[in-house]
């Protein structure tokens, strides 16, 4: 009798999986036109507006915490260029 109970928890999943894929593969209601007509004027308006401005490698970056005892200094240190984050060199 055991044997037969066991079966019964395979059995229930299978019958609730059934049941959902039933419900899921359900034809949609057709669209009513006026949310058509306003998704596509959302849309529309998402596509005029402008990308953001890219930001540059620092920007993206979060900040390190300083090291105790460390001071900044404005000055590069020597042997050491900046470049403009717009001059990247192609990878």
């Amino acid at each position: 009798m055991s044997a037969l109970l066991w079966w019964l928890i395979p059995l229930g999943a299978t019958l609730l999986a059934l049941a959902w894929a039933a419900s899921r593969s359900r034809p949609r209601r057709a669209a009513d036109t006026h949310e058509t007509v306003g998704d596509m004027a959302r849309f529309r308006a998402a596509m005029r507006r402008p990308l953001p401005a890219e930001q540059s490698d620092r920007e993206r970056r979060p900040a390190r915490p300083a090291r105790a005892g460390a001071t900044r200094s404005s000055a590069p240190r020597p042997g050491r260029t900046r470049r403009p984050a717009d001059r990247r060199h192609p990878a």
